[in-house]
Parts: structure tokens; C-alpha cells; sequence
């Protein structure tokens, strides 16, 4: 049997609820050469049995159940390991692919040369998964967007009032992850794309954006990218020694920077999340313990006013741009 165009990468746990219509988006593709690779994580629920009714049978869809719990990162490793596309996309498993998204994406980047490429968001309610949305970033034309290293740790640094790009949900050329034995970052549980790009840019990954919202993103009333009673820009400290290790000799000086400020950026962050959890605990010497040890994380505390600004702004139709190239 001939290797699929695409090889779709779905982690699952316990989405038993919401998990039928994503597949069902992938069965609905306008590009029909795929397989779909759905990880359960050990789901308590009946997450698997749902997928695969939704799946009618489809040869093409296929279940791998993970030994243990390990989160998005380590599922969708063990997705990826399975693949055998061309391209291998991601698709969370309470989100959807609208119906030319897969034959779009392909097109463009084989047409332009890619090793990655990825679209727009379509940001649509978890309770509406199928209805009105609106676009992430917002940006007008059709012309791709290229992203280089520099340009996507910039994108997703701590503190920035423009989308986070790491929300994103980049196709990759499966040639090029395994030529590079790139894989997600096992330990986090949080930021994984980000890191997971981020890898494959600094190896040298041609990468771009095309503008069109083809991937619809449930927004959740309290997001689950948030690891409750952790600090969760602690949980990322450990990314960066690895990683300039890694990459030893390969980035530019431009590319040590541009980690460097992002480490500065999340160390920023981290001392007024510290401060802010611990003013909820009523916990004043930590607090003031946390803005001692980075004091320029106390202009986090203009914020507020900020946000009111920002939000005024918009009644009367200003809209900041995102820069991505």
C-alpha cells in the first residue's frame, strides 16, 4: 500500500464529549490522501470507543494506545513515530480541519519549497465547534508569510501584546523531522510547539504562513494550555540550556539572541506570576521576595490599565498588526 500524502496526528484524553467531530473533519478532507493517527493518553473514558465509531470503519484511521499517561508532548510523539506521510500535521482532538485545509496547506508548500508551513486560526466557541468564528492573527492578502527563527521566538515571548505564535498548528515534512531526529520536548507540558518549531528552525527548516483560517480552534472558557497551581513559565526554565547546546555552532548570532531575550522575557514573566500566586495566597514576604529578584517585573502590574486601554482602542477600531516577516 502506497505511503499517504498526509499522516494527521490526533492526541486524545478523555474526549470522549468532543472527539467525533474531529475526526470527522479529517474524513471530510477535499485532499483524500491521508491517515489518521489517533493517540489515546490513557483516557479514563470512552475517548477511544467514540473515535472509532466516528471512524465508520475508514482503513485509514488507526488507534495506538500510549502505556501510560504522558501528555501532548509524549503522545504526540508516539503519533509521530507512527506516521508514514509525507506531511505529518497535528490536529487536537476537541478542534476541527475545514475541508480544504490539508489540500491547501500541500499545495502551498510544495509549490513554494517548505519544510513547514502553517495557516491561520479560526477561533470558534468549544460549544460550537461547526459555527461563526473568528480569525488569530488576522492578516489581510494570501501571500505566505516566512518565519524564521528569531521571527517565531520573538513571536512567542513573554509579555508581547501581539497573538502568540506558538498557537499555531504547523505541518511538518516528515523528511526533514526524521534527517534531524527532531521530536517534541518529552518533559513539557507546556510551550511544546513552540519549542518543537523552534527545533526545526534552527536546523535550517524553511518555514511560512499563509494567512487563510483553515484550522478551527475551540476556545475553552478556562484554557487547558494553563497547568493549574504551577507557575507555568517555571516549567519552561529548563528549555534553554538544551537547547543552545543543541544547536551549538549552528545558530547565528542573531539566533543566540533572540533565545536569550526570550529567556529574559520568560524570567520577567515568571517573577510576577510568582508574585501574583503569591498575593492570592496572601503570602506577602514571597511576593515581595519575587518582584526583589527581577524588579522589572513589577511594570507587569500596569497591566490592568493596559488592557483597558487596549479594549477602548478597539471600540474605536484600532487593531494592532502581527509582524511575521
Amino acid at each position: 500500500m502506497a505511503a499517504p500524502k498526509v499522516s494527521v496526528v490526533m492526541p486524545a484524553y478523555k474526549a470522549a464529549a468532543f472527539i467525533g467531530l474531529a475526526v470527522s473533519s479529517v474524513r471530510a478532507q477535499t485532499l483524500q490522501d491521508w491517515e489518521l493517527i489517533i493517540v489515546d493518553d490513557c483516557s479514563p473514558d470512552d475517548t477511544a470507543a467514540v473515535a472509532m465509531a466516528a471512524a465508520g470503519g475508514d482503513p485509514r484511521i488507526k488507534l495506538v494506545r500510549a502505556e501510560q499517561n504522558g501528555g501532548v508532548a509524549c503522545a504526540r510523539n508516539l503519533g509521530n513515530s507512527q506516521a508514514a506521510g509525507d506531511w505529518i500535521a497535528v490536529l487536537d482532538s476537541d478542534d476541527a480541519f475545514e475541508p480544504t485545509r490539508l489540500e491547501t496547506l500541500v499545495a502551498a508548500a510544495e509549490k513554494t519549497g517548505l519544510d513547514l508551513i502553517a495557516d491561520d486560526l479560526l477561533l470558534v466557541q468549544f460549544e460550537a465547534l461547526m459555527g461563526e468564528g473568528k480569525p488569530y492573527l488576522g492578516q489581510p492578502g494570501t501571500d505566505l508569510k516566512p518565519v524564521d527563527l528569531p521571527v517565531w521566538l520573538e513571536g512567542n515571548r513573554a509579555g508581547i501584546k501581539t497573538p502568540m505564535l506558538g498557537y499555531l498548528k504547523p505541518m511538518v515534512r516528515r523528511e526533514f523531522l526524521l534527517r534531524h531526529d527532531i521530536s517534541y520536548v518529552p518533559e513539557l507540558r507546556v510551550a511544546e510547539d513552540c519549542w518543537f518549531v523552534a527545533d526545526l528552525l534552527a536546523c535550517g527548516a524553511r518555514f511560512a504562513i499563509l494567512p487563510a483560517p483553515l484550522y478551527r480552534y475551540a476556545v475553552r472558557p478556562a484554557s487547558l494550555s494553563r497547568t493549574r497551581g504551577d507557575n507555568v513559565y517555571t516549567l519552561q526554565r529548563s528549555v534553554y540550556a538544551p537547547f543552545l547546546k543543541r544547536h551549538a555552532g549552528r545558530l547565528s548570532a542573531t539566533g543566540v539572541r533572540a533565545v536569550r531575550r526570550h529567556e529574559s522575557a520568560l524570567k520577567t514573566a515568571e517573577a510576577f506570576e510568582g508574585f501574583a500566586m503569591a498575593m492570592r495566597a496572601k503570602n506577602l514576604p514571597k511576593a515581595a521576595g519575587w518582584l526583589a529578584s527581577r524588579p522589572q517585573a513589577a511594570a507587569y502590574l500596569t497591566r490592568p490599565l493596559a488592557a483597558r486601554l487596549e479594549r477602548l482602542a478597539g471600540r474605536l477600531g484600532y487593531r494592532p498588526r502581527l509582524r511575521v516577516g
